[in-house]
């Protein structure tokens, strides 16, 4: 099959913008490339599929922006590539936190200085290559919380590749459970486990299993619409833990989360951003 792919072109200041909409229309994934401006691709099955997709998000873009400052996009059609495999190539090492290190498998294996340690992941159509600023986020916030209460257990809602709840383990939880609405996502986390050792203290199953044990901590990092449909209907095990980390969202979305948190019976204690991302740090209301 071909490459078929959407490219959209935009500068840095409006990239999280361009993404947010991408993904309220339908993306089900983002590259980002390297370079002076920001260069986003989405991969579909057809040309059509991602004329449709553009579409959705150039319209919404259009009525935030406007039509003056609306991105350049467009779909690349390339008999060569297999669009499965051919996004890959872009993917490299990414420092998570000073001492956690993600890399793909694809890749040289990176330098890592004293102090380092590095978590390997096999590139899948999943969520979770540490490239997006709300891994980055998610990632310090549940070492910072491992780091300083060790020997608890992480519930990873939305778990992608697995790599939070890798980040738990390695941070001094006991074990982890990550679940996923994508099979395949699911079938990459359980494969970067194995990769990793982690086998024994991670676990991950498809969203709708029954979520059973006690939490820790809860992080739910997916886009907004999603998101606020999670914290609408966490399961119960998740409204046990005493503590929830909320990112996915931007900014100019933090009022909206912040009464879903609070709705789902959280009390919001701190935030932490990186550019227009924002994650939500919430303990247990009383």
């Amino acid at each position: 099959m071909p490459t078929v792919r959407l490219v959209i072109s935009t500068t840095k200041k409006l990239a999280s913008r361009v993404s947010d909409a991408l993904f309220a229309a339908g993306a089900g994934g983002l590259e980002e490339r390297p370079g002076r401006g920001a260069t986003l691709v989405a991969y579909g099955e057809s040309k059509a599929e991602l004329d449709a997709l553009w579409k959705r998000a150039g319209r919404a873009l259009a009525e935030e922006l406007g039509q003056k400052d609306l991105p350049s996009a467009r779909v690349e059609v390339d008999e060569a590539e297999t669009w499965r495999t051919a996004w890959t190539e872009h993917l490299r090492p990414v420092a998570l936190t000073r001492r956690l290190v993600l890399a793909p498998t694809t890749g040289d294996m990176p330098a890592l200085r004293r102090g380092q340690q590095l978590i390997s992941y096999q590139p899948a159509l999943a969520f979770g290559d540490g490239d997006h600023a709300t891994t980055r986020l998610a990632s310090r916030a549940i070492e910072a919380h491992y780091r300083v209460s060790p020997g608890g257990a992480l519930l990873d809602i939305g778990a992608g590749t697995g790599v939070l709840s890798f980040v738990a383990v390695r941070s001094g939880a006991r074990r982890a459970l990550g679940t996923d609405v994508s099979p395949e996502a699911v079938q990459a986390a359980q494969q970067n486990a194995e990769l990793n050792g982690l086998s024994r203290q991670t676990r991950f199953v498809d969203a709708n299993a029954r979520v059973s044990g006690t939490f820790d901590l809860c992080v739910v990092n997916i886009e907004l619409r999603p998101l606020l449909a999670v914290l609408a209907a966490l399961p119960a095990a998740a409204r046990r833990a005493p503590r929830l980390l909320v990112t996915g969202f931007l900014d100019s979305q933090l009022k909206e989360v912040k009464g879903a948190v609070e709705a789902a019976g959280f009390r919001p204690v701190s935030r932490k951003s990186e550019g227009a991302w924002r994650l939500l740090t919430a303990d247990k209301s009383r």
